[in-house]
């Protein structure tokens, strides 16, 4: 019951944003076989937020652990975000801080995050958590960038840990996982999802930098396609 309210609610705040936000169509390279995990730029939330207004899919975000609790969301903001990032008087940040703190954890239970443990221990709580959502055939949306700011359109660097994730659902089902590029084109209106990257056999460790390349030099290919049509569109 608990389940089907949340979706209720996730689609018609979903329903909402679409009537607010300007419209993104989405362009898919190929036909994604089973649950799949897509790669988006951040972009200070552009990127994961633009993905799950407009996806056709419901994505479910990887979500830092701390925004799950008041408390720890309200030491989120106010240590970091707002004092140091964004260089606000302590005062404001504190009043901003308790103002975000309420309102985030009750909405990150609507989107069906899940949490990221950045601790050794806690990592595996994550993974363990996408697997259960990967077996219930949800999708999952994860936002690897190293600099989580950087707004230029291109993905940047980006950690690879998320890659582990392939070691635990092909224990699980005997399949490899999906690893899928989205590149979000604010000119061409258009979020375009790349070709799936896949392990090419069993040995995960040796095949994960080489996985991890391949996700790379599609992200690049994906870009390089996007900046030519983006170029078609300004002459026209």
């Amino acid at each position: 019951m608990k389940k089907k309210f949340l979706e209720t609610i996730f689609f018609i705040c979903r329903f909402i944003a679409r009537h607010l936000t300007p419209r993104y169509d989405v362009r898919l390279s190929e036909k994604i076989d089973g649950p799949a995990v897509f790669i988006v730029h951040h972009q200070n939330l552009f990127g994961p937020v633009t993905s799950m207004i407009w996806f056709p899919l419901h994505l479910r975000p990887w979500i830092l652990g701390a925004f799950y609790k008041i408390k720890t969301c309200f030491h989120q903001y106010y240590d970091y975000t707002f004092t140091k990032r964004f260089g606000m008087p302590k005062a404001f940040a504190a009043f901003a801080a308790v103002f975000v703190s309420l309102l985030v954890p009750v909405f990150v239970p609507v989107v069906k995050g899940i949490p990221v443990f950045r601790c050794s221990r806690g990592i595996v709580k994550t993974y363990r958590y996408s697997l259960a959502a990967l077996m219930d055939g949800d999708n999952l949306l994860i936002c690897p960038d190293i600099d989580y700011t950087d707004s230029s359109p291109d993905m940047g660097k980006m950690y690879h840990g998320f890659l582990d994730l392939e070691k635990y659902y092909i224990k699980e089902t005997g399949r490899h996982l999906a690893f899928v590029p989205l590149h979000i084109s604010k000119k061409a209106r258009c979020i375009y999802a790349g070709r799936a990257i896949y392990y090419a056999n069993n040995n995960f460790r040796q095949e994960k930098e080489e996985t991890f390349q391949r996700l790379i030099q599609e992200f690049q290919r994906l870009e390089k396609d996007i900046e030519e049509i983006e170029n078609v569109h300004s002459r026209k």
